[in-house]
């Protein structure tokens, strides 16, 4: 949990230098199968607006470990989750998640955006 802590934190000041990122990567991957549905998207998040993609992260045991969580996302995650898979396509990288677990992504994503919208036209 610290370390995903730390990236998101990083990036949320916009803290992004790419040392720091790349020494927590194989820390971070070595312990995907202990970390929580908020932990993964902290750290999908945090590597996402830091723009560092690292292959060594964002591999398929990492989109297995959020298949196993696909049920326990909220929506304000799996609206992150979303913005991390724009990323992933962006780069080209190949990481896709489960098409089952991309819908409700970008479903959640759309749902918060109308919502934002009804609200502000209210």
């Amino acid at each position: 949990q610290e370390l995903s802590n730390t990236v998101w934190a990083c990036a949320t000041v916009g803290y992004t230098d790419e040392r720091l990122f790349s020494a927590f990567a194989p820390v971070i991957g070595s312990k995907l199968d202990e970390c929580s549905e908020q932990e993964l998207t902290n750290i999908a998040w945090a590597y996402s607006v830091a723009n560092l993609p690292r292959q060594d992260l964002f591999n398929e045991g990492y989109v297995g470990a959020l298949a196993s969580n696909e049920k326990e996302f909220s929506g304000e995650q799996l609206s992150q989750l979303h913005q991390w898979q724009l990323w992933q396509q962006e780069l080209e990288s190949g990481i896709e998640l489960p098409q089952s677990l991309q819908e409700k992504c970008r479903n959640a994503l759309t749902s918060a955006s109308y919502s934002n919208l009804n609200y502000k036209m209210t």
